[in-house]
């Protein structure tokens, strides 16, 4: 994997570049990170806090626990990050902000015990398929 990644939230205030190798590549189904996005997983990747380098605007900080941290865009409210007071050396980012998120792949699934049942790939599977909206 090349460093050099950038991504950003959907209105383009917020960007990052990455200067490492992601890392511990998951889909998280937690109930908090199900909140926080609106989804019912959220795909994140981990990075050393030193090797992501914020452009444009910060995102905000929200305590939504006592140690952890969610950022995101003060403007559109994506979700791009996660950080855990246990560990001030690394962050977890939110995978699908990446401009190509496509060059990751997840490795596992985390908190599967608090999975939505329908939001696991042998029930979307019996779903139809449409290309875009409406068919």
């Amino acid at each position: 994997m090349s460093v050099g990644l950038t991504g950003g939230c959907l209105c383009g205030a917020v960007r990052y570049r990455l200067r490492g190798t992601p890392c511990h590549i998951t889909h998280c189904h937690c109930r908090s990170c199900r909140r926080a996005s609106g989804a019912a997983f959220v795909t994140w990747f981990t990075i050393r806090v030193h090797e992501l380098e914020w452009r444009g605007e910060r995102p905000m900080q929200y305590h939504s626990s006592a140690a952890v941290s969610r950022g995101f865009c003060p403007h559109c409210g994506s979700t791009l990050t996660y950080f855990h007071e246990s560990d001030p050396e690394e962050i977890d980012v939110t995978a699908a902000s990446l401009d190509t998120p496509e060059v990751l792949v997840p490795e596992h699934h985390t908190w599967w015990e608090q999975r939505l049942e329908w939001g696991t790939a042998n029930a979307q599977s019996a779903l139809p398929v449409h290309q875009r909206c409406g068919g």
